[in-house]
């Protein structure tokens, strides 16, 4: 009969490159389970950005009858996502776009508006230089992320959030 002591079994070989496959295996699962979770958020950030250009640019493209009721829908039905949080913003003010009587302002180099007269030249501090007084439509959209391993913080945030400023008039 053997006798299984503590040190009969810390001499014992039997196993050692199942055990050590075992430990590399799990190393391995890990690492790319990070690399995975880094991964998603920079293509989930990358279908916002998309969301959020591709509906810029079509209000661009109709800058004198944007209908701002279904910005939001293009911007969730792009990112193929229909919980994401989208607000909009005209010269800095939100819910306040229109395709009638439209106010111009200046854009300033903070991403603040100073209200100007269409057309005008921006002159002024912290205005941006040479350009003219128009009416300029934000959209913002925010989307959450859930980390499968990482810690939530080290990602620098668990919302996704991406921004787009184009001049309609």
């Amino acid at each position: 009969m053997r006798s299984f002591s503590l040190s009969t079994i810390r001499r014992n070989e039997d196993g050692v490159a199942t055990v050590e496959f075992a430990l590399w295996v799990t190393g391995f699962f890990m690492i790319v389970m990070v690399a995975l979770d880094f991964g998603m958020f920079f293509i989930e950030r990358g279908k916002v950005n998309e969301a959020v250009a591709a509906s810029a640019v079509a209000s661009f493209e109709e800058a004198d009858n944007v209908n701002f009721g279904v910005l939001p829908n293009y911007v969730r039905s792009i990112a193929d996502n229909q919980a994401i949080t989208v607000a909009m913003s005209c010269n800095g003010v939100a819910n306040s776009c229109t395709n009638l009587n439209r106010t111009c302002a200046c854009l300033k180099t903070d991403g603040t508006y100073v209200a100007a007269a269409c057309g005008n030249i921006c002159t002024g501090p912290d205005v941006t230089g040479g350009s003219t007084a128009g009416y300029y439509l934000t959209i913002e959209a925010d989307q959450g992320f859930n980390p499968v391993v990482l810690p939530a913080g080290l990602l620098s945030d668990t919302s996704v959030t991406q921004q787009a400023t184009v001049r309609l008039q």
